[in-house]
């Protein structure tokens, strides 16, 4: 009970960051013609954005973290960065992302402070069993993958709805479904004991994804 009052102190003022979390796609698209893009969603109802580029240089990450912000403020969505402790504090960005060797959440608990959003990628039952007995709290974990996705190549694990269902049981913390996550699963996957999902392809592919979000939203509300 601790834990998720400290968790929910952490997260006061955000819609539940973990809940419909999009993951960014630039795929050569232009900044502003981007920035759009992440305003409807924003409009739509996104509880979370999560820059995610593994290729950009640190200079390029800075501007745009810097206009996602702009982007997100009226709307209180906080922005999480993925992997990159130093860029989330020089932004002073809501959060960090990391993934099974992306860095240590204790140094970055350290240095963002105990108001920042941490989330951790789980891959292995073991690596679960590590988070829960950190001497720190973090906000969330994410289940990478519980389904199979061209977004993520060197994907270790599928966990699928069963072992979704192992992980929500042994986690002390709220767990994100990431990887696959589209409105045909998505009821599924809440049904299992996730508290929100991560997106990549089913909103940056949809025809309208504003209303693609909506949709997603409403599924997630409704289990």
């Amino acid at each position: 009970m601790k834990v998720m009052e400290n968790i929910m102190s952490q997260c006061k003022g955000y819609k539940q960051p973990y809940k419909l979390m999009l993951i960014t796609q630039l795929n050569g698209t232009d900044i502003d013609s981007y920035l759009e893009f992440i305003k409807g969603c924003a409009e739509g109802g996104i509880t979370s954005l999560q820059l995610r580029d593994k290729h950009a240089s640190m200079e390029f990450l800075f501007e745009f973290g810097c206009k996602l912000k702009s982007v997100l403020a009226p709307f209180n969505i906080p922005l999480i960065i993925n992997d990159n402790v130093e860029l989330a504090y020089k932004i002073d960005a809501d959060g960090v992302h990391l993934g099974q060797s992306d860095g240590n959440p204790k140094k970055a608990r350290k240095l963002l402070g105990i108001n920042k959003i941490i989330g951790l990628s789980i891959e292995s039952l073991d690596k679960l069993e590590r988070v829960n007995n950190l001497d720190i709290e973090i906000t969330y974990i994410a289940a990478s993958a519980v389904f199979a996705t061209k977004t993520k190549s060197n994907i270790k694990t599928v966990w699928g709805i069963d072992g979704l269902k192992k992980v929500v049981a042994l986690s002390k913390y709220p767990v994100v479904a990431i990887g696959g996550i589209n409105k045909k699963n998505a009821a599924q996957v809440i049904n299992a004991g996730a508290s929100g999902i991560a997106v990549v392809s089913a909103i940056h592919e949809a025809s309208n994804p504003q209303k693609e979000v909506q949709q997603l939203c409403n599924i997630i509300n409704e289990v």
